[in-house]
């Protein structure tokens, strides 16, 4: 039977961890530790995953054009599918979740956001010589050691986290001798982040509604995580700063699906005290918007001007397309590997330096879902 890092680890009466730190020699490790697992790992005759064709390492410790990067993307279950039928946009649950879902060609899925932010990893990584392997987990119902077993087992030198936010997500960066970057996620755990700029991008979106006339503005805000925070709180300082009060039956708060955001604003637009516009944390929360508006009996843009954030490829399918504002995906995809690869250049681990953010400039993007008001 062939030697595991766990029977390593066993043998030499260390952690997983431990073993990794040596074979990819990233301290802190003693010099006796360093010759018991050597010692444990000769006499299992182990050999680590990805060896074989990984040298990734010089004589003098320099890292070399070579090696591993393994991109993580963390979802959460029960994605939707979006299409255009016969009777307009149409949402189902697909019920499932996978890599393959997430990063297929399929444009009725969120799919486009994550598939460029990989085309742009794998592009960059490729340019340095490294590989990349790619992983799916669900974001909660995963256990962070064995996660890094198997990064460690596949020869991972280091790690891109995408995605949605894990359960435990501080655990594993804690625990995780490997260096880690995050690609668009906001973790404030001391690992570098490679995001959008959310307040920009918020800034641009309000300002251009507010170029067009629009004073009664509305808000979807979907899940309570740190991007989104940043987005609602930049729509509430533009709105304090132009002397606007926030209507709080006007602000959305709840599940991250067209479907449910759709409900909701059809509901809240049979009130005639209504907005003229909304901004929206993400283009699955303005596609539900649309949908709403347009169950509501609205008009897009003559009712009602939505503006969405991310710029997916659903964005310019739907009817009237939505102005978005763009994510440089691709960009944030190849900025992360180059901080991960200095970090492995330079022999250091993120998380033991300081929080460091990095924000890539959005644009935004004008298509028929905003007009001027009536």
């Amino acid at each position: 039977m062939k030697a595991s890092i766990n029977s390593v680890a066993k043998k030499a009466g260390v952690s997983t961890a431990t073993v990794s730190r040596v074979l990819n020699d990233i301290g802190p490790f003693s010099k006796n530790t360093k010759k018991s697992v050597v010692a444990a790992i000769k006499e299992l005759n182990y050999v680590p995953r990805g060896s074989g064709t990984k040298k990734n390492k010089s004589s003098n410790g320099n890292i070399k054009s070579s090696g591993t990067l393994a991109l993580i993307f963390c979802f959460g279950l029960d994605p939707e599918r979006i299409q255009m039928g016969a009777d307009g946009l149409e949402v189902n649950r697909s019920g499932k979740v996978s890599p393959d879902l997430f990063l297929s060609e399929d444009q009725g899925y969120e799919s486009s956001f994550y598939r460029s932010i990989s085309k742009g990893v794998i592009e960059e990584a490729r340019i340095h010589g490294f590989k990349t392997i790619t992983l799916s987990i669900d974001k909660n119902n995963f256990v962070e050691s064995a996660l890094i077993q198997t990064l460690i087992e596949d020869g991972a030198d280091g790690v891109l986290l995408a995605g949605e936010h894990p359960e435990n997500i501080a655990e594993l960066l804690k625990k995780c001798p490997i260096p880690v970057v995050m690609v668009d996620i906001i973790a404030n755990e001391g690992s570098i982040e490679v995001t959008t700029d959310n307040i920009e991008g918020i800034i641009l979106a309000f300002e251009h509604v507010y170029s067009l006339g629009h004073r009664d503005i509305g808000f979807a805000m979907t899940m309570d995580i740190p991007e989104y925070c940043e987005r609602y709180n930049a729509f509430a300082y533009k709105m304090a700063e132009t002397k606007l009060p926030i209507n709080d039956q006007w602000v959305y708060k709840g599940q991250n699906h067209v479907l449910e955001v759709g409900k909701w604003t059809e509901e809240m637009l049979q009130n005639p005290d209504r907005p003229t516009a909304f901004l929206c944390t993400n283009d699955f929360a303005a596609l539900g918007i649309l949908r709403g508006a347009i169950n509501a009996g609205l008009k897009v843009p003559e009712d009602l001007s939505i503006v969405g954030f991310d710029d997916i490829d659903t964005a310019q399918l739907v009817t009237p397309a939505l102005t978005s504002v763009r994510v440089c995906k691709e960009e944030i995809g190849k900025v992360s590997v180059r901080e991960l690869l200095m970090n492995l250049k330079n022999g250091t681990n993120p998380k033991e330096g300081p929080q460091c953010r990095m924000r890539i400039s959005p644009t935004l993007i004008e298509r028929k879902s905003t007009a001027s008001i009536n």
